[in-house]
């Protein structure tokens, strides 16, 4: 069972997700202002590397300059110095990022907050990928989620419809393609780890609607 309070699984969780959300780029549009600060967030969050100039702590001025490591020049390129410093101070008002103080300069990092909100981003895009070739395995996924929690329960049905699940019926979902770290996420994000489950079935009656649904 994955403990949603521990810094290490979150950091563990964090770091899947921006791997699998990195896969998702077409759905950024890079022009919205949403998707923008989205994207820069996920950089933090995948590791790349942002410096300003400390020259007076707990201004204004410490969003004046930033800058990045050459490794990291390709990743931040997309967005001038003027956004770049309106989007910080934005992010660090609402508390998504921080500046660690490193002697000379600052750090942007990622706040807990900020984790959590890059988990949300995730959780609310999810999209199953279609594989080239179907391994004629089907995912039925049945929850019991306890303690009367409906909010949790309305939610953990919402991410599944807009991920594409087919509702087989009430509790009970399906898929035919590989969504283990998908429902991993859900599971940790809502934490009901114990309280949903995953069933692999190789053949189902009257399956002709399942097929067309998903495309097989």
């Amino acid at each position: 069972m994955t403990n949603p309070t521990d810094p290490n699984e979150t950091t563990k969780q964090l770091s899947e997700l921006v791997k699998l959300l990195s896969k998702e780029q077409d759905y950024l549009h890079q022009n919205a202002r949403g998707a923008k600060m989205r994207e820069i967030l996920l950089l933090l969050a995948g590791g790349a590397t942002l410096a300003t100039v400390l020259a007076m702590p707990g201004t204004a001025k410490l969003f004046k300059n930033f800058n990045w490591n050459k490794s990291d020049e390709k990743e931040w390129k997309f967005l001038n110095q003027t956004y770049l410093r309106r989007a910080i101070r934005y992010l660090h008002k609402k508390q998504l990022v921080e500046i660690e103080d490193h002697g000379n300069h600052g750090v942007v990092k990622l706040t807990g907050n900020g984790q959590r909100k890059i988990l949300k981003f995730g959780l609310e895009s999810i999209v199953i990928p279609k594989p080239a070739r179907w391994d004629g395995l089907w995912r039925i996924v049945f929850y019991d989620v306890l303690h009367g929690n409906r909010t949790v329960r309305d939610k953990f049905r919402r991410y599944l419809k807009s991920a594409g699940f087919y509702p087989l019926q009430e509790s009970v979902y399906l898929h035919a393609y590989p969504c283990e770290k998908e429902i991993d996420f859900l599971r940790y994000f809502l934490r009901i780890d114990t309280e949903v489950r995953i069933i692999y079935a190789n053949k189902i009656e009257n399956d002709e609607i399942f097929r067309q649904y998903f495309g097989i």
